[in-house]
């Protein structure tokens, strides 16, 4: 076979070589197993009567045909190939990539197989599903061309480094150009580039990262000419989870290093815990939109976290990052997390074999969708699982368990039909190998990938250059272009990097490096005509917004009468809100009126029957009343106010409440049609009568609020007098208390920024510069400002408007420039009073500024105040909200017990119909059962009748006396008619069975058919079926074989023969009647069974009907009372959801105070039988210890007499019982006493006297005191007068250095009388200085020596007051042992 199917096409050849043969059990089929896991089944070729040959067997008569395959290696990766989802990719750990389709097409194995000497561990493709990626565990990378997925080729393979290959992400540029992720096993990340029209592996190096990878993503966002980021998770040097992002090298890099720089791939960090546990590991990522990215955990968590934001790749000294949100975690380790071409669908696996599908809606929100157990989990789980383009398909597998092509039960969804494959294919590779062998382990032929250095680059170039088959302008063309080209790039670079490092001022934009106009030109174009097109969207957008708006407005707010609204706390968080309100139509008004008026004579009707005027006729009506079934002291019972009253004492009276009915007034379904909307009307005065008093509160509330913003004013301004920095809070009105609030929209509730464009902005900023200039102009030309500011300094106010504070004394010149020693009488006159207007100034603001201070702490205090007193008309507000909410929701729940009372009616009446129409059906079904039995109970009697007469005459035809009458005159002999009577009576040899089965049926020919009974139920009512004609078999005795005996003539022979066919006709006539009869016997046993049923089935509708009739009399006068409990206890079991408290009963409190009262008195008579109880268990206790007690003395005395029995009397016992040691210790007490009272004496002597010396040094301490306080204060008036002079003469003084000709050490000029010189400012504040120096140094040194002088003074006392106090040991140095002891 394996030779044969060399010759086949590609999709009909075996692949592998055959490793089991098995035969199908009835030989005519063959099942095959190849190595390479493809099942097959073929016909056994036969040639009747001869052996076949080897040879003698053609390929085409063994009918070959795939079955199924399998991978014979665990399953690695899967995936399926473009948006379609008919071809899929899946790969195995013995180097098998495999290309299949879902649904069979027109290639007859509908798979492919590509066989590598490694193992492969990932795959990835491009978005149509023309390139397909597959990493080895060698390191090597192919591309694989999958266009037309029967004839996949390999394109190009590149050994990237000596590790394995993890995992590959790639992802479509817009360029055109595939963007791949590498990961190996040593945790490092190369990326590599594929032009999808000329598909190439290009390397461009390695990404700089020091962390462990456990899995990576391309983000999911539009690059808008941006290079692709990639998403990494796993764990940083401490081993805490973390994120990072790095962008992809540029698509025209080229790396001259393997190892990718910084400033290549820009990278940011993201902390996700501050936890190290193996479960809190980041194992998987998927990436939703540029600011959702999902992260499964290894405790099977999943989180939603914000991209990272933090430049750089540490994350040491980042704080751990909070996740936005939590999914719905997994049981087990999240093995694979996918996410659906249009970011809609969430694809999670588990180890726990579970797969998981959640949608996520454009609102923001998610829900779980799917999550089915596919997989086993004690295998390992799921190991990697993909969807579809659409997110119906999901293609899972387990690793050893094969692969998995499945969908939600609850969506119909169908595999895709197979696609026509293209003709325009090369037809070469028709007929290829269907499996292409690549041993990609060979290092030579596929080494180890190394960047490409400048020279390197260039020697390249040259090599190309040279070759003769090129040509050699084209080649130095192009050198010179590219040359051109990366000089420009590298220039450009350089300015580009030189313009980022100049100042600010020097700068150039960036549109001024700009080369290519044309390109920038095409690319403005296009991005108008995408933001136009964004504008028409959006203004579209609005417009269906603005419509949508409208029409809810129109329909739910306009037909408000009263809005919904609340009223805040200015204190807490406290809030009220009132009933919103629809407008009431003119119907509903009118049929409210009506039903109003309706009541009123109702009511007039019952006081007339019940008054002197009532007519005869109606005098015997019975009037139903509540003294019928209550007592009238039931107050817990809904809308009953008794004696004559429409409310409760202290209630408030509705206008509605009179119109009630009572509870025991509603009987019929009209009544409570009526107060149904009596209720409604109720529960709407109840909700205006709360609105009122909301009202009422929102006035109040304005009114505190005016008065708090007042005080909140003068408050603002006193602080302003007093030059104090202070925020003081003024109340505002919340959103929710107006009732409009609903429909504004304001700037703060628009959380995105608005973009201006430049245009705009420039439109924005001419405005605002010409509106400056104008409001300029204004306040040059103003000539009110301008007189103002001429007249009275740009204020209005007069000096006597002014406060304390604003108020300000001129101080004339000549009062800080001459000193006080040289101005005059009338100056110090002056100068005295100015003295005193500034001292009293002083006191005035001082005084000024306490009552602002009081003022002040009074607003506040008022504020607080006017705050707490509408907190309490608030709280009151609340309550009174809970109390019209228990009455409104009271009214609401009575009118839905009257609702759900009104439709048990009607369906007690639809039911009643219903039924009383099943009866009518099976009476008349019934009837039709009888008459039909009773007709057929006459056919099988006139049947029965015949059949009797058919037996009468086969009896009498087949009778030998009958016989023998036929031949009575024919003169033949006795003998000879016996002989023809043995003829006559001749039948065919039968089985013995067939015969008793005659029999039996002549018996039951004879026997009339039985009734209905357990026998007749179990039995054939079609007998005939299946049994053999009657008729035939009298054909059958009709064709034995009679010879005429010798003797008989032919005439008595024939006529015996006649009579013989007359006998089997009789008997055919009879079996045929029997079998008639036991047919209809059959038959009209089912009738009767019928007509029993029909009886059956009328007699238990017509109960049923009678017992629901029963039930709505019963119904009729049932009423159902509302009970409004208070501080009661339900005792009844609660159910789950609603308990049913159908069977429950209400007793009165007095009734349980009562059992509870006689309850406590048998507990009081249990507990002073138990004290009297315990009381005479005590007394035997202690009874029982004294009797223990009396015995222990026993013993213990006799103990003691025994010792002292045998006590050993010796001298010192002897004086003892004498008396002489009392008189030695009296002696020893005696002295003792002396020698206390003589330290007394001698304590209170030392007492007196250093009282005495404490009071004499008292009095001098406070003579010193005083004199230090007289010398304080003429010091403080000796240097006012000082400071005094030294000011004036410092104002006297002529400003500057020494005077002009005057040379250093030359003497001062003498220029008045007493000897006054020339004083220089300089010399006389320095000489003044060190002379003020010099007196407070001796001051200080004097202090010094006095307070040194006392203190060593002190230091003597103290010592001579503690030697005469305590007794000195100062000469007992050494200790003296007991003398005993020497």
């Amino acid at each position: 076979l394996e030779g044969w199917s060399e010759g086949l096409p590609a999709g009909e050849r075996l692949a592998g070589q055959v490793a089991y043969l098995q035969a199908t059990p009835d030989g005519e089929s063959v099942i095959l197993t190849t190595a390479e896991g493809e099942v097959w089944a073929f016909l056994v070729p036969r040639d009747e009567g001869a052996a076949l040959a080897f040879g003698d067997v053609a390929v085409e008569d063994l009918q070959l045909r795939l079955i199924s395959w399998f991978h014979t290696h665990p399953v690695s990766d899967a995936l399926f190939l473009g948006p379609s989802g008919r071809v899929c990719a899946s790969c195995d750990e013995g180097g098998r990539l495999r290309l299949w389709e879902l649904s069979k097409g027109r290639d007859p194995k509908g798979l492919r197989t590509l066989s590598f000497t490694s193992a492969l561990t990932t795959l990835a493709a491009d978005y149509e599903g023309n390139v397909l990626l597959a990493g080895s565990d060698t390191g090597c990378v192919h591309l694989i061309r999958v266009l037309r997925w029967h004839q996949a080729y390999i394109v190009h393979t590149l050994r990237l480094s000596e590790s394995g290959v993890s995992k590959i992400v790639a992802v479509t540029h817009e360029s055109g150009v595939l963007v791949a992720a590498v990961l190996f096993f040593n945790q490092k990340i190369a990326f590599v580039t594929i032009p999808l029209e000329e598909p190439e592996l290009f390397m461009q190096g390695f990404a700089n990262i020091t962390c462990t990878v456990e899995d990576l993503c391309f983000c999911k966002a539009e690059f808008e000419g941006e290079d692709p980021k990639l998403l990494i998770v796993g764990a940083n040097k401490e081993q805490l989870p973390c994120m990072w992002i790095i962008a992809a090298p540029p698509l025209d890099f080229q790396p001259s290093i393997s190892e990718l720089s910084r400033e290549d791939c820009p990278m940011w960090g993201m902390k996700l815990g501050a936890s190290t546990r193996p479960q809190d590991k980041a194992v998987a990522v998927a990436s939703l939109s540029q600011e959702i990215v999902v992260v499964g955990f290894a405790s099977g968590a999943m989180k939603i976290f914000p991209p990272p934001t933090s430049f750089g790749p540490g994350t040491n000294k980042l704080q751990p990052t909070e996740p936005d949100e939590e999914m719905p975690p997994h049981s087990q380790y999240i093995t694979r997390m996918a996410i659906s071409d249009d970011a809609q669908f969430l694809y999670s696996c588990s180890m726990d074999g579970c797969v998981r599908r959640t949608i996520f809606e454009d609102g923001g929100t998610r829900r779980l969708d799917m999550e089915k157990t596919i997989h086993n989990p004690f295998n390992g789980g799921v190991v990697q699982g993909v969807g579809d383009a659409s997110g119906q398909l999901l293609l899972t597998t387990g690793g050893t368990d094969g692969l998995v092509v499945w969908s939600d039960p609850r969506q119909n969804v169908h595999t895709p039909e197979p696609g026509a494959e293209g003709e325009g294919e090369d037809a070469s590779r028709e007929e290829e190998s269907m499996m292409l062998s690549v041993d990609d382990r060979d290092a030579e032929a596929f080494p180890v990938w190394k960047p490409i250095s400048d020279e390197e680059r260039e020697a390249m170039m040259a090599g190309e250059n040279d070759d003769p088959e090129l040509n050699a302008l084209v080649l130095a063309q192009r050198r010179a272009l590219s040359l051109e080209v990366e000089a420009l790039r590298k220039k450009l670079r350089m300015l580009i990097d030189h313009n980022s490092s100049c100042p600010e001022l020097e700068q150039l934009q960036r549109a001024e490096f700009c080369v290519d106009f044309e390109e920038r030109d095409q690319i403005a174009k296009t991005t108008k005509e995408r933001c136009d097109a964004l504008r028409a969207q959006i203004e579209k957008d609005n417009v269906a917004r603005q419509m949508i708006r409208d029409r809810l407005i129109k329909e739910f707010w306009e037909p408000m009468r009263g809005k919904g609204c609340q009223i805040t706390s200015l204190a807490s968080n406290l809030a009220v809100s009132n009933y919103p309100e629809r407008i009431v139509s003119d119907e509903e008004n009118a049929t409210l009126r009506k039903l109003r008026a309706m009541r009123q004579v109702e009511h007039l009707e019952n006081g007339m029957v019940r008054g002197p005027s009532c007519p005869v006729g109606l005098k015997g009506d019975i009037l139903l009343g509540s003294e019928m079934f209550a007592t009238g002291g039931e107050g817990y019972v809904v809308n009953w106010w008794h004696a004559g009253s429409i409310a409760k004492k202290g209630e408030q009276v509705y206008n509605d409440q009179k119109y009630l009915y009572e509870p025991f007034e509603l009987l019929s379904n009209s009544r409570r049609r009526l107060q149904i909307h009596l209720l409604q009307a109720l529960a709407v005065e109840y909700r205006q009568a709360f609105n009122d008093l909301f009202t009422k509160c929102q006035g109040e509330k304005r009114g505190v609020l005016e008065q708090i913003k007042e005080k909140v004013s003068r408050t603002k301004s006193i602080l302003n007098e007093l030059a104090i920095q202070e925020d003081v809070p003024e109340p505002q009105t919340h959103d929710h208390e107006d009732d409009q609030a609903v429909l504004n929209v304001k700037d703060r509730e628009i959380k995105a920024e608005k973009w201006i464009s430049p245009e705009e902005r420039k439109v924005m900023e001419e405005a605002q510069r010409k509106e400056e200039e104008r409001q300029r102009l204004l306040r040059e030309n103003d000539a009110g400002t301008r007189a103002l500011n001429q007249m009275m300094g740009g204020t209005l106010k007069t000096k006597k408007d002014l406060t304390a504070l604003e108020i300000t004394l001129d101080k004339e010149a000549w009062m800080d420039e001459i000193p006080e020693d040289d101005l005059s009488e009338l100056q110090l006159v002056a100068l005295k009073e100015f003295r005193e207007k500034e001292k009293a100034l002083a006191d005035e603001q001082d005084k000024y500024r306490k009552q602002l201070d009081a003022e002040l702490k009074r607003l506040k205090t008022e504020t607080q105040e006017l705050a707490e007193q509408f907190e309490k008309v608030l709280k009151e507000l609340h309550h009174q909200r809970f109390a019209h909410d228990a009455k409104f929701f009271c009214q609401e729940l009575y009118c839905v017990r009257l609702q759900l009372a009104l439709l048990q009616s009607i369906e007690d009446g639809l039911v009643l119909r219903q039924s009383t129409q099943d009866v009518e059906e099976a009476r008349s079904k019934l009837r039709d059962a009888e008459e039909a039995l009773e007709s057929f109970t006459g056919d099988v009697a006139a049947k029965r009748a015949r059949q009797d007469d058919r037996v009468k005459q086969e009896r009498e035809v087949s009778s030998a006396q009958h016989f023998r009458q036929q031949f009575a005159q024919s003169g033949l002999e006795p003998e000879v008619i016996t002989v023809l009577l043995q003829l006559f009576r001749k039948r065919k040899p039968q089985p013995g069975a067939e015969e008793e089965g005659r029999k039996k049926g002549r018996e039951e020919a004879r026997e009339p058919p039985k009734g209905p009974g357990p026998e007749a139920e179990g039995a054939d009512a079609y007998p005939d079926l299946g049994a053999p004609d009657a008729a035939a078999g009298a054909a059958n005795e009709d064709d034995v074989l009679i010879e005429r005996p010798d003797g008989v003539e032919e005439e008595h022979f024939q006529h015996m023969l006649e009579l013989r066919q007359e006998r089997l006709r009789a008997e055919v006539d009879v079996q045929r009647g029997a079998v008639e009869l036991q047919e209809m016997g059959g038959l009209l046993a089912h009738l009767q069974r019928e007509r029993d049923d029909a009886a059956q089935a009328c007699r238990q509708l017509e109960q049923e009907l009678q017992e629901h009739s029963d039930l709505m009399k019963r119904e009729e006068y049932d009423i159902e009372i509302l009970f409004k409990l208070k501080q009661g206890q339900v005792e009844v079991p609660q159910a789950a959801v609603v308990t049913d408290y159908s069977d429950a009963i209400v007793i009165q409190n007095d009734v349980v105070e009562s059992r509870n009262t006689r309850i406590i008195e048998l507990g009081k008579e249990k507990v002073s039988t138990l004290e009297t109880i315990k009381e005479f268990r005590k007394k035997l206790s202690l009874i029982q210890w004294e009797y223990k007690m009396l015995q222990m003395q026993t013993t213990d005395l006799e103990e003691r007499t025994k010792d002292v029995h045998m006590l050993r009397v010796t001298k010192d016992l002897q004086s003892l019982l004498k008396g002489g040691e009392e008189g030695r210790n009296k002696a020893e007490a005696d002295l003792l006493e002396r020698k206390i009272e003589h330290l007394n004496s001698t304590a209170a002597q030392k007492e007196a006297t250093l009282k005495k010396q404490h009071a004499a040094a008292s009095h001098a301490t406070k003579l010193r005191k005083m004199e230090n306080s007289m010398l304080e204060k003429k010091l403080r008036e000796i240097q006012a007068n000082v400071m005094d002079r030294e000011h004036i003469r410092s104002l006297r003084a002529p400003q500057g250095g020494a005077p002009q000709g005057r040379d250093k050490g030359e003497k001062a000029k003498i220029i008045g009388g007493g000897g006054r010189i020339v004083e220089n400012e300089a010399m006389v504040r320095s000489a003044q200085q060190g002379f003020r120096d010099i007196r407070s140094r001796q001051r200080l040194m004097d202090a010094a020596k006095r307070h040194t002088e006392e203190i060593d003074l002190l230091t003597k006392e103290l010592d001579r007051l503690r030697q005469k106090t305590f007794p000195s040991f100062i000469q007992l140095q050494q200790e003296h042992g007991n003398p005993d002891h020497r």
